[in-house]
């Protein structure tokens, strides 16, 4: 009889977001030097190996959904070519695939070269991990990685526990009972400003729009937020509300709701290190009554807002016995209906993936240079802004389905929040 696994919320949730997006997770990282495809097939055979959910198909079963363990070989996962003519377009490629629920694999690995560059290149199904845990595997695929080409032994992956109940881990029991009890759904805020993308056509195709922000600028007003005692996120956040505004959607006058991803591993025993690789993101919402005169009124409304989530113990708990109770007293087709009902899927989003550490993610002498992670492709109307930082430099990316006009205006976009960086910069420059 086939090996099942139990299918926790989260897989659930990210399943139901087929509607939405993609449920890709996407991750690119650029090298130096040649990375040795044999030791990193060990790796991976040894990791699927060790984390069955990677090799399971998704049966979304009418009553109780669950995991299928299948059998696989390392060319499921595994793709090599060293002589590449485009590097990224070939990279582009690849990471714009999608992965079936029911395929034998839930993620594709690639080495890319063009002689000049090595890229290892990643797409892994979001009901498998969500950023956190996507960041926390590349690095545990590099130590595990060098540790055979060391010939030395001792890989480490986590394995433990995938449920949602596990982001309760860290708190007293006090705050587990008034955690788990905060039924609020916090998606109800009703934001229905939107992205200007075109509608949806024949001619939409799955994109990743980036944008670089240079060293220097990003040093700069990471300095001046620093005297200001304020977070590159809210600062990102102040740069990217204002150019919502500033692309000409919305009168400045209007209030602005936008939600932003939070890891929930702040509220889970040891970080999550002990955990299972799984989803463990909510988000709270920064909302602002206005665009303001200048940059640093719209950082003023992004701070009043954020300041009253930060200060919260809870951030990021709200609704999450409600999702919990929906799945427990209905089966899934009737679950899916009525989580559907409440929930009010975001139009527009931030999240701040954060740091990819060079330093981590080191592959033997192949030295990292570049690189990015970025979320689930959204589809019209939906959009988010991701964020990763390599060595210094940002990388803003927007995943999307759509065309050629589509990505003018991202690019557009992108031109506006880079603006918002400068101005912020030549108004602070006092701080510097």
């Amino acid at each position: 009889m086939p090996k099942t696994l139990k299918a926790e919320i989260w897989d659930k949730m990210q399943y139901l977001f087929r509607d939405f997006y993609d449920r890709m997770v996407h991750c690119v990282q650029i090298y130096d030097a040649p990375i040795d495809v044999a030791a990193l097939k060990n790796v991976l055979i040894w990791t699927t190996e060790k984390t069955p959910i990677l090799h399971s198909s998704f049966r979304a079963n009418a009553v109780e959904p669950y995991w299928q363990v299948e059998e696989y070989t390392i060319d499921d996962i595994l793709k090599v070519q060293l002589d590449c003519e485009d590097l990224d377009e070939v990279v582009d490629r690849f990471i714009c695939q999608s992965i079936p629920v029911d395929n034998n694999v839930q993620y594709k690995v690639a080495v890319f070269s063009d002689g000049n560059r090595w890229a290892l290149a990643m797409i892994v199904n979001h009901m498998c991990m969500d950023g956190g845990d996507f960041k926390y595997f590349m690095k545990k695929l590099a130590e595990n990685y060098n540790k055979q080409i060391a010939g030395e032994r001792g890989f480490i992956i986590k394995t433990g526990s995938r449920a949602l109940d596990e982001v309760y881990s860290n708190l007293t029991e006090e705050e587990q009972e008034i955690a788990k009890g905060l039924y609020k759904n916090i998606s109800a805020v009703k934001d229905e400003h939107y992205f200007p993308l075109t509608p949806s056509s024949k001619d939409d195709h799955t994109m990743i729009c980036k944008r670089k922000v240079e060293k220097e600028l990003f040093d700069n007003f990471k300095a001046i937020g620093k005297k200001l005692d304020v977070t590159v996120n809210d600062l990102m956040l102040a740069f990217y509300i204002r150019a919502l505004y500033d692309i000409g959607m919305f009168n400045d006058s209007e209030r602005l709701s936008i939600p932003c991803m939070v890891d929930l591993r702040r509220h889970i025993e040891a970080g999550g290190a002990n955990t299972g690789l799984t989803n463990h993101t909510g988000f709270m919402v920064c909302s602002v009554e206005n665009k303001g005169e200048t940059i640093n009124d719209t950082l003023i409304n992004v701070l009043r807002s954020v300041r009253k989530s930060k200060d919260d113990p809870y951030m990021g708990l709200y609704s999450l016995p409600l999702l919990k109770l929906a799945y427990a007293v209905f089966p899934q087709v009737i679950s899916e209906t009525a989580i559907k009902i409440g929930y009010m899927n975001p139009l527009i989003g931030m999240s701040n993936i954060g740091l990819l550490n060079d330093a981590l993610l080191k592959l033997g002498d192949a030295n990292l240079i570049d690189g990015f992670m970025t979320g689930a492709v959204k589809f019209k109307p939906y959009m988010q802004l991701a964020l990763t930082t390599v060595k210094g430099v940002m990388t803003m990316t927007i995943a999307i389905r759509g065309n050629d006009e589509d990505k003018k205006i991202v690019e557009k976009f992108f031109d506006l929040i880079v603006k918002n960086m400068q101005d912020f910069v030549e108004l602070n420059r006092d701080k510097l």
